[in-house]
């Protein structure tokens, strides 16, 4: 069994980059848990999590690699390059205003418990200040079909991997807020234009 981190990338209006990364265990190779993890990206993006994301968003990059267990270390790293925009022709919400998914392990503790967060989506879905119950429909339905893609054929096991106790546990649920979050980090580029105010 091998320790994959899977990583996908892109870009909000060509500037602002944004990425989100699972672990996996596998006894697959590394190329063909790296054409696996692509399978699970598109299950997830295209006729799915495409149509709540703004064209100004696009998913670029997809890279894999193996992991030394004991260290967390990489051993080797695949990266493809693709072009996956949002279907959306609307505007985007900020790069640092995103949904969380929540992953949880049957360990009750912090240390089972992980996250990460979808790319910007686009204005037209919040409904009161929270992601509306239509498009929080389709964000089940893709984030389902990215996970069952992983469990096809000889499964990438979605796991949490801890650098403190250099170990894994499965995860064995996830879910997702109707409210936006920030992850402060994906605002690391854009310049402001600033105006000044007489005091």
């Amino acid at each position: 069994m091998t320790l994959y981190k899977a990583v996908a990338s892109g870009t909000y209006n060509s500037s602002e980059e944004w990425s989100f990364s699972l672990h996996f265990n596998s006894t697959n190779d590394l190329a063909t848990t790296h054409g696996r993890w692509h399978t699970a990206l598109v299950a997830l993006w295209t006729g799915e999590l495409d149509a709540n994301i703004s064209d100004q968003v696009v998913l670029t990059e997809y890279a894999t690699a193996s992991l030394t267990l004991a260290t967390g270390k990489q051993i080797s790293r695949l990266l493809d390059v693709v072009s996956l925009p949002g279907a959306s022709a609307t505007e985007s919400l900020p790069a640092q205003c995103a949904p969380a998914v929540s992953t949880r392990s049957a360990t009750a503790t912090r240390a089972g418990r992980g996250r990460f967060y979808l790319p910007p989506f686009r204005v037209g879905i919040m409904d009161g200040g929270r992601i509306s119950a239509a498009a929080m429909t389709v964000c089940g339905t893709a984030l389902t079909a990215m996970f069952a893609s992983l469990a096809g054929g000889t499964p990438l096991d979605p796991v949490l991997y801890s650098r403190t106790a250099f170990a894994t546990t499965n995860i064995t649920a996830a879910d997702m807020g109707d409210v936006i979050d920030t992850q402060r980090r994906r605002r690391n580029k854009l310049i402001e234009a600033r105006t000044a105010i007489v005091v």
